[in-house]
């Protein structure tokens, strides 16, 4: 104890600037004192906010409830740390959500002003705009990346891409939950998604078309990273596009045949069935039923032809020339395999 208040003496002594009106709080962290009282008062704050949580009675406080918070410099730092070139009021249009200005027109006519002069616009063009951009952009890039993956399954990935779900995912990823200007806070999943397409908008306006559609296939396509692209788009029933597609490629009937069987008759049965036409094998699949294997085989089937297998490339995300393609991929109904064996892979 000597020690520590030997320590803080000689502090004072080398620190004579040091004003006297500081709190002990704040003499203590400058000086590295742990006192006895700060331990027993976090506990206290601790157990008051976990009662407030059990009362139903939280705040979360907002970033710019902050005395510190600067607006303008974080709307700059935001720009910066994306590496991209915004214009700021471009981006502070991007950035305001109309509930934002309604509420803030009615404030100022609960002061008494009768005709609010707000010269804020929303994000509503913006956010269109930016959706379009996301749709158009991620369609033709996943046509070029996937050639042989059918359009119904491109649409689908598109959907995936532009759910309101992965927007607001990426928008949080960014860092645009502290910077939205709107009417709740937190800000709800919808809000977030549709300022970071309102992002991409301000992005083209600011730049150009071509840096705008790098950032999205930064910021958005790459979500597919680790996704089954299979699981995305789910064929219903998996044998009968098999057989469709084989009877248009002039190829015999799928004859399901099984390879192994284990733990018959027992609650851990497994089947492992494997799909032969014209004597060749096109798939294979696990299941605790020979139902369930001969489906899983069929759909291991479809992947192989559609070469999204797990040892398929990946999404070629490091080439900036990719070819954009703008016709649509064959159809589920007219693919073949004649007619895959005429498409140029990546």
């Amino acid at each position: 104890m000597m020690s520590v208040f030997g320590k803080t003496s000689s502090l004072l002594r080398v620190l004579p600037a040091v004003a006297a009106c500081r709190n002990i709080t704040t003499s203590a962290c400058m000086f590295g004192i742990k006192s006895r009282w700060v331990a027993p008062y976090r506990k206290e704050l601790l157990k008051r906010q976990k009662k407030m949580e059990r009362m139903g009675i939280t705040h979360q406080l907002k970033r710019s409830e902050y005395i510190e918070w600067n607006y303008d410099a974080e709307v700059y730092a935001f720009g910066k740390r994306l590496g991209e070139q915004f214009d700021n009021n471009i981006l502070r249009e991007a950035l305001t959500d109309s509930s934002y200005i309604s509420q803030e027109r009615v404030r100022q006519q609960e002061l008494g002003v009768p005709e609010p002069a707000l010269t804020m616009t929303s994000n509503n063009e913006l956010a269109t705009a930016g959706s379009h951009i996301i749709a158009d952009y991620s369609i033709k890039y996943l046509r070029s990346a996937l050639p042989l993956f059918p359009e119904e399954g491109i649409r689908s990935l598109v959907d995936y891409l532009t759910s309101s779900e992965v927007m607001a995912e990426v928008g949080l990823g960014i860092g645009l939950k502290d910077l939205i200007l709107c009417k709740e806070y937190p800000p709800t999943p919808e809000t977030v998604g549709k300022c970071f397409q309102a992002v991409v908008g301000a992005l083209n306006a600011s730049t150009s078309l071509s840096q705008c559609q790098l950032f999205v296939r930064d910021f958005v396509v790459t979500q597919l990273i680790g996704k089954d692209l299979n699981e995305i788009w789910e064929i219903e029933n998996p044998m009968e596009a098999m057989q469709d597609i084989l009877g248009r490629s002039g190829r015999g009937e799928p004859e399901p045949r099984l390879i192994f069987e284990s733990g018959k008759n027992t609650l851990e049965a497994v089947y492992h069935v494997g799909i032969y036409s014209d004597k060749e094998f096109i798939g294979s699949g696990y299941g605790e039923t020979v139902g369930t294997a001969v489906d899983q085989a069929a759909r291991d089937a479809l992947r192989r032809f559609f070469q999204t297998t797990a040892a398929s490339p990946p999404l070629p995300f490091g080439k900036e020339n990719v070819k954009l393609k703008a016709e649509p991929n064959l159809s589920v109904e007219d693919w073949s395999l004649e007619k895959a064996k005429n498409i140029i892979t990546c």
